[in-house]
């Protein structure tokens, strides 16, 4: 019992450590306190299933861990401060949409003080239309509600994410039931550090996405067409990446309940995305969304091992040659993994969709270590633990930020990648679990 106590109090001196005292800048004593993190929640996960942990028990663990960080300041990423500013707007009767964040003051619209000046200085897209999609922008609004608040919007925030995360507990627990599979598996999620820094921490939605994928799951363990469409149409609403499962659909249903499905999608997508369609300012959205696609590098792994061949041919804007084209081969293979048999139970959707994932984050230009977590949790429904395993891995990202430049040194890019695709062959050549072309 007091292996058991030790190991819960390193690991929160780890996520304090992490939160509160040390900078992104320095990226040593972070990837160390990280690091040591990883191990405690091996240990926590190892425990749990040999003690049979209570679901009362991991999630208040789980819960107690997350709370730690109510009241830090995101350390590693900034994006939090668009997510205020496009608040504000929505709640001012403004369109997020419709310029850029410095044009609301130079055309007199917005009026600036210490609060609006401190967003506009420090958010990291200043000259890009914003791209979070309607349904991302209906939180950013509820974050504000707090007032002109940095700290108040943050505890606000954090406080929605947090409910979140105990839904996908939730949610883990009861698809595990119906696939028959071990209750432990849910501190796969619980414990994992990158899941606490980057949601609760970082404020990043993807634990939003996974909850409408997990939703997905859930009804499609009962053949519910409609709350599975409604799951998945969130899970889209949020963030658009979930649009790369798309071709799971293709013959996970019998005909009329495809249809039934397929209907209720389109419905929901049209009712969620209605804000962005019928405001005339798409363009301004696609703008960015393609900004962002053709624009931005990071953590990439295909993409860099191409993009330094291609010097040989291309002698200028290889990320314009190369995005689009590795674009093309994500769809025609996640095309290709969404065909492949027909699915019977929400395992075999989760094992697609974990694959997909992976398939599309390796053809990439930019993977942040946040993009990770929606497959993560899905893999607790299969043998396929190679998204635990980048989850160690990934934060060797943020060596970029150890420098005012962001740097990115293709040495540590190369350990990461390396170490990756040794447990991917490990797990596909030696193991040969759970593989898309095989039956569930």
């Amino acid at each position: 019992m007091l292996k058991n106590y030790f190991v819960i109090i390193i690991y929160a001196l780890v996520i304090l450590g992490m939160g509160y005292y040390f900078p992104r800048s320095a990226f040593v004593p972070q990837l160390f306190l990280f690091a040591l993190g990883f191990l405690s929640y091996l240990l926590l996960v190892y425990q749990a299933k040999e003690k049979n942990y209570s679901f009362f028990s991991l999630v208040a663990l789980a819960m107690g861990l997350r709370l730690l960080l109510i009241g830090a300041e995101p350390v590693l990423s900034d994006d939090f401060y668009r997510y205020f500013f496009d608040g504000q707007l929505v709640g001012k009767g403004l369109n997020p949409y419709a310029a850029l964040p410095g044009d609301w003051f130079t055309n007199g619209i917005l009026e600036k003080n210490v609060y609006w000046e401190i967003l506009l200085d420090k958010m990291n897209s200043p000259n890009y239309y914003s791209v979070y999609p309607p349904l991302h922008q209906l939180f950013f609004w509820m974050a504000t509600w707090a007032g002109e608040d940095i700290f108040l919007n943050i505890i606000s925030l954090r406080s929605i994410l947090l409910l979140f995360e105990l839904i996908n507990l939730w949610f883990i627990k009861e698809i595990l039931f119906r696939l028959k599979l071990p209750a432990y598996k849910l501190a796969w999620y619980a414990f994992n550090p990158l899941v606490i820094i980057e949601l609760t921490g970082n404020l990043h939605f993807e634990g939003m996405v996974l909850t409408g994928l997990l939703m997905t799951l859930y009804f499609y363990c009962q053949k519910d067409e409609k709350n599975t469409a409604l799951g998945w149409s969130m899970a889209v609403g949020i963030k658009l990446s979930p649009l790369l499962t798309a071709p799971i659909w293709i013959n996970a249903w019998k005909k009329r309940s495809f249809v039934k499905f397929s209907l209720m999608t389109i419905i929901l997508l049209l009712l969620f995305f209605a804000p962005l369609l019928t405001s005339g300012h798409i363009e301004n959205f696609y703008t960015s969304f393609r900004l962002y696609q053709s624009s931005f590098e990071f953590n990439a792994s295909l993409y860099y091992l191409l993009r330094w061949f291609s010097w040989f041919f291309i002698d200028y804007n290889p990320i314009g040659t190369l995005g689009p084209s590795l674009n093309i081969l994500a769809t025609l293979s996640l095309l290709v993994i969404g065909v492949t048999n027909k699915e019977i139970n929400a395992g075999g959707l989760a094992n697609k969709m974990v694959w997909m994932y992976l398939v599309f984050l390796l053809l990439q230009t930019t993977v942040h270590p946040w993009y990770l977590i929606p497959a993560l949790g899905l893999s607790l429904f299969t043998s396929n633990y190679i998204f635990v395993a980048w989850s160690g891995l990934v934060f060797l990202s943020y060596h970029a930020y150890a420098d005012a430049s962001y740097h990115e040194n293709y040495l540590i890019l190369a350990l990461e990648y390396l170490l990756l695709l040794s447990y991917l062959i490990y797990h596909i050549f030696l193991k040969r679990r759970e593989l898309p072309f095989l039956n569930q």
